[in-house]
């Protein structure tokens, strides 16, 4: 506690500091919020032993907000507080208490709970919290452990709105309904501007899918010592949405309904440009980035690490795919999205025949759009891409 006193006497006597006079309303009026809006993560008991611990030091209380009261007036209306905190035992148990913000990363990802329809400047005195932004991040995060042990994470701006936050939680059994009234019930959030959202349908998994390696597990949080002092990008759910194909009569669209197009793209792969970095989910939802800086954003940001089912480069002029390669930063090829059949004899020389059980990225693919690839790919864009970085084998494929 001995480092805690000081910021909890400078933090009383900072709202007093132009106070005409330190009277009973005062102290009645600090013990108050000292009780019901504890400062930063403190308990009440906290608070109080600082208290205590700052009068019986005989040190000088007020070296730095140097409120407009002499030091022997500052001693008593301290005392006079910590009297007041006697009277008003048993203290109410705290319903929230913040989480420290270097455990953001732990949040992001996580599928939205709810939407609040207010800006985090609306929600900060509701809660009596200040959000933060945390380094290399930009939204503005405000992390809080529940009285029922549920942890919630409340981001701004929400899926690209300036005006909605995004209410996201984690832990065990978690309910949306239950986490959002007991917010509603200790805070002064108003139900009207707070929309529960349903949890998101169980699909039936189209595809095996592809894991992180252990040994990037946490790429995404600053200070890894994997990038060499940066720090790879996650996307959280609602942050994917500009990245998403969609798929129209066997033609890719980007999420803005255009023809999708990779002629100002590059990649680490193909630094003179005209491909971009993919990645497909277990569901077939392909999601792809004209952007692949080292350290900063790869094809494990377009997931937040979670596992894929395929991944690597895509070229598309106009909506048409014109080639995909397997070469992936953090993913190996994955197997074919069907056994192969048959061994069959090589193709005579100088045939351009394919041989699609190599390219299984491209079969995962061009399955969806119901194109076959050109015949003109490279087959060296059918061969392992590096494995320096990112996910393991997959272990068996889907036969759907």
């Amino acid at each position: 506690m001995s480092d805690t006193w000081r910021g909890v006497v400078n933090a009383v006597l900072y709202k007093v500091q132009f106070a005409d006079a330190l009277g009973d309303d005062e102290v009645r009026r600090i013990s108050g919020s000292l009780v019901h809006q504890p400062l930063w993560d403190l308990t009440v008991e906290d608070e109080y032993r600082a208290l205590v611990e700052g009068l019986d030091s005989g040190e000088d209380l007020d070296p730095v907000v140097q409120a407009n009261f002499s030091e022997a007036d500052k001693r008593s209306f301290l005392t006079r507080i910590v009297g007041e905190l006697d009277d008003m035992r048993p203290w109410p148990v705290r319903p929230y208490r913040e989480i420290p913000l270097d455990r953001w990363a732990e949040f992001i990802g996580l599928d939205p709970i709810a939407r609040i329809d207010l800006s985090w400047t609306d929600i900060q005195p509701l809660l009596g919290k200040m959000f933060r932004k945390p380094t290399g991040y930009n939204r503005e995060v405000l992390l809080l452990h529940l009285k029922s042990g549920a942890e919630v994470g409340f981001l701004w701006p929400g899926w690209g709105d300036r005006a909605a936050t995004e209410l996201v939680a984690r832990g065990e059994k978690l309910d949306a309904s239950s986490i959002v009234q007991e917010l509603l019930s200790v805070s002064g959030l108003d139900p009207v501007k707070v929309t529960v959202l349903a949890p998101a349908e169980t699909a039936t998994t189209l595809y095996e899918v592809i894991p992180l390696r252990p040994e990037f597990v946490g790429e995404h949080i600053p200070g890894n010592d994997r990038w060499n002092g940066t720090h790879v990008r996650y996307l959280a759910a609602a942050e994917r949405s500009p990245y998403k194909l969609t798929v129209e009569n066997g033609l890719l669209y980007d999420s803005r309904g255009n023809l999708f197009d990779t002629t100002t793209a590059r990649t680490l792969w193909t630094p003179q440009g005209g491909r971009a970095i993919f990645v497909m989910d277990e569901n077939g939802d392909i999601y792809s980035s004209p952007d692949h800086v080292l350290g900063r954003f790869h094809h494990s940001s377009l997931l937040a690490g979670s596992p894929v089912a395929a991944a690597g480069e895509i070229a598309a002029e106009n909506g048409r795919i014109l080639l995909i390669s397997d070469h992936s930063t953090p993913l190996p090829p994955t197997p074919p999205l069907h056994p192969p059949g048959p061994r069959q004899p090589p193709p005579p020389r100088n045939s351009n025949r394919r041989q699609p059980d190599r390219i299984p990225h491209a079969r995962r693919i061009t399955s969806l759009v119901g194109r076959s690839l050109p015949r003109s790919i490279p087959p060296a864009l059918c061969g392992a891409p590096d494995r320096s970085q990112g996910f393991g084998p997959v272990t068996k494929t889907s036969t759907s």
